[in-house]
This record gives C-alpha cells, structure tokens and sequence, in this order.
C-alpha cells in the first residue's frame, strides 16, 4: 500500500468548509507530505542521533521480515503521557506500509490506525501530546535450556514513535476504519453509514522512526 492515497489528515477543529477545500484541492502526495513534516517538526530540539541496537544480529531489515510482525500483530501498544504521568494503552489497529527496497529505519514509512471512544484518558493524552511511543510482538515459542537462566521466549517485535492525528472528514474516517477491520476481521463487513462515521473517532499515527527485532 502506497502511503500517498491516504486520505488527508486534518488538524481537529478544522471547519467542514476548509475540510472540504483541502480534499478537494490538496494532492495526495502532499497530504502525506505534510504528515512526514509535522512528525519532524515535532521532534524539533530532540538529538539527533539515535543509539544502535545493541544485539544488532536480531535487527529485522527486510520488509517481508517487518510486514510478517506487523500482520501477525493483533495489538499495539501505545505509550503516552498525561498530567499522572506515563502510561501504555493497547488497541486494535490497521496499518499502511510504503516499501523501498529496504525500510530506512529513519524513514516515515509507515501509518497505523487506530479507534476509540470519544472521551478518556488516552484521548486526553492525545490531545495534550500528540507524540506517542508503539511496540507491537509477535511470540514464536519457548527456548528451552538446561538450566533455569538458560531459557528464554522466542519473539519478533517492533517498537517505533510518532505522532497520532485525530481524522476529520467523512472520507478520512471511513478509509482509516476500514483499514483497522481489514487487519482485525477481514471476512467482516465494512459498510458504514455517514451517521456512523460522524460520530466514529478514528486516529492516524504517522511512525517517523521504528526498529524491528527478532529473537529466535
């Protein structure tokens, strides 16, 4: 899935009318654009270096590696912040990919969707701050060993940040709630009502940076 036919993003509280001018003049191209950029400016003042993985033997490179977690995957867990402080919600999801021949780990080349209810905690966390931490694993099994330390649990997983959208437009949301039920029940149907749409409340996270591990 090509990231450029996401439908646009849009910032919550814009008017329907300006949501409607965008849509109807906004390329896609740039509309993803602008999601690239706004995960960059929020990074703004933070190193920028990021610290290797240190067993980098058990870094997953290759899209067919990383897809294979990410399908597998039933939940991501996402890591926010409030005024309590630092806190982990785990939620069903979609996702999109847009492959090179080898993600860039520093690359936005991927977007998950996500849906809740309109009120909460975690929507509070949002809208205070929008960058958020997410790590989705896969288990393969237990490794045995002939002592106590020596065993382990076999896993693949892949941890990342970004910064969650909450989508406005009728047209947004039925593409990012469509995407969640592909992944979550793909034989179910995904024939929703605008009525239902208005009042759904779907989000979009743009992951800037993520790694992907293995442990076999």
């Amino acid at each position: 899935m090509n990231l450029q036919n996401i439908p646009a993003i849009y910032p919550e509280g814009a008017p329907a009318q300006q949501q409607a001018a965008v849509m109807a003049q906004t390329a896609p191209a740039q509309q993803i654009a602008g999601m690239a950029q706004a995960g960059a400016a929020a990074q703004a003042g933070m190193p920028v270096s990021h610290r290797p993985m240190r067993q980098a033997g058990r870094q997953l490179r290759s899209t067919t590696q990383l897809h294979a977690v990410v399908e597998a995957c039933q939940t991501v867990r996402i890591a926010c912040v409030d005024e309590e402080g630092p806190f982990i919600v785990p939620m069903s999801f979609g996702y999109d990919w847009a492959d090179p021949e080898e993600i860039d780990a520093d690359a936005p080349r991927l977007a998950l969707w996500v849906h809740s209810a309109g009120v909460g905690r975690k929507v509070d966390a949002f809208n205070r701050e929008p960058r958020v931490a997410i790590e989705m694993d896969v288990q393969d099994g237990l490794i045995t060993g002939t002592y106590a330390c020596a065993y382990s649990y076999a896993y693949r997983s892949i941890m990342g940040t970004g910064t969650i959208h909450r989508i406005q437009g009728i047209e947004a949301k039925r593409y990012g709630l469509t995407r969640i039920m592909q992944h979550l029940a793909p034989e179910a149907s995904t024939d929703f009502t605008d009525q239902a749409l208005a009042r759904a409340n779907i989000y979009c996270i743009d992951v800037d940076r993520f790694t992907g591990k293995q442990r076999a």
